[in-house]
């Protein structure tokens, strides 16, 4: 019996000790990793969080992971947050330097001085609350202030992108490199109405006036707890000819056509520079072109427009107009334009412009009279194609009115909307004793004649006539007649 619980308590020894052994090896470990717990900690709360890599003799040391700069960083435009780093030299009789990390709550902590607010403030704003609290403690120093290691956070990024949630950025980072972390913009996704939200406020991003046009308003940096958000793509026009960058693009409210083509990177040099060719889609899918000349390239764009440009080197024809237009000169042709298109380029006609009195030219020597007032709207029964060396003119109308025949002091008068013969002939100073207001012709410029009364209301460039009176006719025919009576009747008496 003795030597049997001899022999248990052999037993109880050769297994209790191993594990009592292996208990204190893992208590050992567990409080290794918890010191080394520790000093990370201390290690991340002076250097933003950044961690620690070992160096090649085995010791180790914070390196701080260093974002990629698109220039140096703007103390005015910096705004401080939670884990920014910062190096503060004070210089003097003693010179001191810290290396601070922000604290969450978003206070630096200075030894010996106190906490100082740096959440919310630009770097500049901040030095200059340093210098306030700094200058309270000690005398005869110079103060500097910088930014060794910009901070890290998340944002979230949500809408139309390949990876919506959240994802890492920095201080010194935009939007757009958020979007690119989240997987860019996918199918369908808007580049133009992107929003950020923060703090209450709400900013809009255009990427592709980033990208294009390098307004970099439109792509602001990021800021901790930032919301972006990419909705789905709305409104969209083409631009195709000879600018920069032709192809499809999103347009926004309010846009123009001034606006696709500074989106599209300008004209390039071989581009008609006055005119553009507008297809639009209407509702039942109905397409209908029309000019636009660039005095209304302000016009709204529409979705699905195509604005196409004229490219000058692709043809060389070309025709000259001059006259009563608004624009006069020389314009090139694009192939199978027709008069209706060539007017709608040439833009505003001239109140005076005589429109019925128009005329295109040929190179052969052949002369085309015209009305455009047929062409304008287009009529498309109406297709004259213009050939190359075509020279168009148009008359302006004559603003006078003629006042001629039986009225005390005949001659030219403005012509006035409204205005009747009677007026005109007043303003002649009335008729003579012998014209008559009842027996009155007007003679258009083109010398057609219509009878006229006082209340008749003559053209531009019409002459008034008025006649005498048919009392006076047969007066003066009667006097005539007695007077030739008289004359015969003293031949008479002489010849006897």
């Amino acid at each position: 019996m003795i030597g049997a619980s001899r022999q248990w308590s052999d037993m109880k020894r050769k297994t209790i000790v191993p594990v009592i052994a292996v208990l204190v090896l893992a208590l050992s470990v567990s409080a290794v990793v918890a010191q080394n717990a520790r000093l990370r900690s201390k290690v991340d709360l002076q250097t933003g969080g950044e961690g620690m890599v070992e160096e090649e003799s085995g010791a180790e040391r914070a390196v701080p992971v260093r974002p990629l700069l698109e220039g140096p960083v703007d103390p005015e435009e910096y705004i401080l947050g939670p884990y920014d780093r910062l190096i503060i030299n004070l210089m003097g009789p003693e010179p001191r330097s810290f290396t601070l990390g922000v604290l969450p709550e978003g206070d630096i902590f200075i030894p010996g001085i106190g906490a100082i607010r740096a959440d919310g403030l630009s770097l500049a704003d901040f030095r200059d609350s340093l210098e306030k609290v700094i200058y309270a403690y000690f005398k005869n120093v110079e103060i500097f202030c910088y930014l060794e290691v910009p901070r890290t956070f998340r944002v979230f990024v949500t809408g139309q992108v390949e990876w919506p949630g959240a994802v890492e950025a920095s201080a010194v980072q935009r939007v757009s490199d958020a979007i690119e972390s989240a997987g860019g913009i996918g199918t369908g996704g808007s580049s133009r109405t992107v929003t950020v939200v923060r703090e209450g406020d709400t900013l809009h991003v255009d990427m592709d006036r980033f990208n294009f046009l390098g307004d970099f308003d439109k792509n602001p940096f990021l800021r901790s707890g930032d919301r972006i958000h990419v909705p789905v793509g709305g409104v969209h026009a083409t631009i195709r000819g000879p600018v920069h960058r032709p192809g499809y693009y999103e347009i926004v409210p309010g846009e123009s056509i001034r606006d696709l083509i500074e989106l599209a990177g300008g004209f390039r040099s071989d581009a008609v520079l006055d005119s553009v060719l507008v297809g639009r889609t209407g509702g039942r899918g109905d397409v209908r072109t029309f000019v636009v000349d660039s005095s209304r390239y302000d016009i709204t764009l529409e979705d699905r427009d195509e604005i196409g440009i004229y490219n000058l080197e692709g043809t060389r024809r070309r025709v000259y107009v001059f006259g009563a237009f608004e624009g006069t000169g020389r314009y090139y042709l694009s192939p199978g334009e027709h008069l209706s298109e060539l007017l709608a380029r040439v833009g505003n006609i001239d109140d005076m412009a005589d429109l019925g009195n128009a005329a295109l030219e040929r190179k052969n020597g052949e002369i085309i009279e015209l009305d455009l007032a047929e062409y304008l709207p287009p009529d498309p029964e109406k297709r004259l194609e213009l050939e190359d060396g075509d020279v168009l003119g148009m008359s302006w109308k004559d603003d006078m009115v003629r006042v001629g025949g039986e009225v005390q002091n005949p001659g030219d008068f403005p012509h006035m909307n409204g205005w009747t013969v009677a007026k005109y002939v007043g303003m002649a100073g009335g008729p003579t004793k012998d014209g008559s207001m009842s027996r009155i012709d007007i003679y258009s410029p083109d010398g057609t004649k219509r009878k006229a009364s006082a209340d008749s209301r003559p053209n531009r460039g019409d002459v008034i006539v008025v006649k005498r009176s048919g009392s006076r006719i047969f007066g003066s025919l009667v006097t005539g007649i007695v007077q030739l009576g008289t004359v015969v009747i003293t031949i008479i008496v002489l010849s006897q």
